[in-house]
């Protein structure tokens, strides 16, 4: 019957002879995003006391200091993005790689150890036309300046912290995660020695990122990373440090020792195996702030508010942007 009715309206109207259009009300995308946002509810929901806690904790909190983190909170998926760009050897727009970041935001609450933002950046950037060699070499290049920036830091921040060794020996089972993470390169790297075709395939990929480095080193690319990544790392650290403040007043004294718990809480963050990592961040960053001096309350208060501006309120401009760029094609 439609098929007649069609039949008639291009014989009384011949001009709109088109082919008709497919109506689609499920495809595999829309059940693939109703899935990620079910996974989301699933492991952020039995956290959301602790956003409810920090929110309270915003209401009775210094509105410069926490509008400050919240700044510094933004700041940081510019400088990400500045970091996946400079990595890409500027083959790839500003904007649109901080738009990647944001979007990252979203993605990371689904994977521990950063690695649902990783898949994204490595999407996007063989989007841009760059073949899967050159985006895997990028996005593994920008992780590496993640942690040759705490390597640098390192020797400058422990002399300003007191007892720096306790801070990482004080509870051993939260060196579990890192311990878990530690073995578990060692068993890929094994993989990669014992097999031919992976040893084989591992020696490419090394020559690739050699080759990708010395074209970084040739347009002083290589330099303008290190400071981006060394600059993304002490902005965090300000964030941690700026969310204590708002609790109360804190010496400047403090913040290098801030600045250093908050890269090992990172760290902790980047090896649990939970999505951002849930619970032992926390964990970690109220138990190093401790040992460094800070009141309980105030250690609990700034954890919560920081972990809110960089971790929580990110995840709606995420899926926004994650919905954006997908529309347009880009992921």
């Amino acid at each position: 019957m439609l098929d007649s009715l069609r039949q008639e309206i291009v014989r009384r109207c011949p001009d709109r002879d088109r082919p008709a259009a497919k109506v689609v009300r499920f495809n595999r995308r829309t059940v693939l995003e109703l899935l990620i946002l079910g996974l989301i509810v699933h492991l952020l929901l039995p956290q959301l006391g602790e956003i409810r806690t920090a929110a309270r904790l915003i209401l009775h909190a210094d509105p410069l200091a926490v509008a400050a983190a919240l700044l510094g909170s933004a700041l940081t998926y510019l400088l990400s993005g500045a970091v996946l760009r400079l990595a890409a050897a500027k083959r790839i727009p500003l904007g649109k790689a901080t738009l990647v970041q944001v979007a990252a935001s979203f993605a990371n609450r689904l994977a521990p150890g950063s690695l649902g933002g990783a898949a994204l950046s490595l999407r996007y950037l063989h989007q841009r036309k760059l073949t899967t060699a050159d985006a895997a070499t990028a996005v593994g290049v920008s992780r590496a300046a993640g942690a040759v920036s705490v390597v640098l830091l390192l020797p400058v921040l422990l002399p300003f912290a007191r007892r720096p060794a306790r801070i990482l020996t004080h509870d051993a089972t939260r060196a579990i995660p890192l311990l878990l993470g530690a073995l578990a390169v060692l068993l890929v790297l094994a993989a990669v020695l014992a097999a031919p075709r992976l040893r084989r395939r591992g020696r490419d990929a090394a020559g690739q990122v050699v080759t990708a480095l010395r074209a970084l080193t040739r347009q002083h690319g290589l330099w303008w990373l290190v400071v981006a990544s060394t600059a993304l790392t002490l902005t965090y650290g300000l964030c941690l440090y700026l969310a204590l403040l708002a609790t109360g007043p804190l010496p400047l004294a403090h913040l290098p020792p801030v600045i250093l718990v908050c890269l090992v809480g990172e760290g902790v963050s980047s090896a649990a195996p939970t999505p951002g990592g849930l619970g032992a961040t926390e964990a970690a960053l109220v138990s190093g702030l401790l040992l460094y001096g800070v009141p309980l309350d105030a250690a609990v208060a700034g954890t919560l508010i920081y972990r809110l501006a960089t971790f929580w309120l990110p995840v709606p401009p995420g899926y926004l942007a994650f919905r954006l760029l997908t529309r347009r094609r880009l992921l």
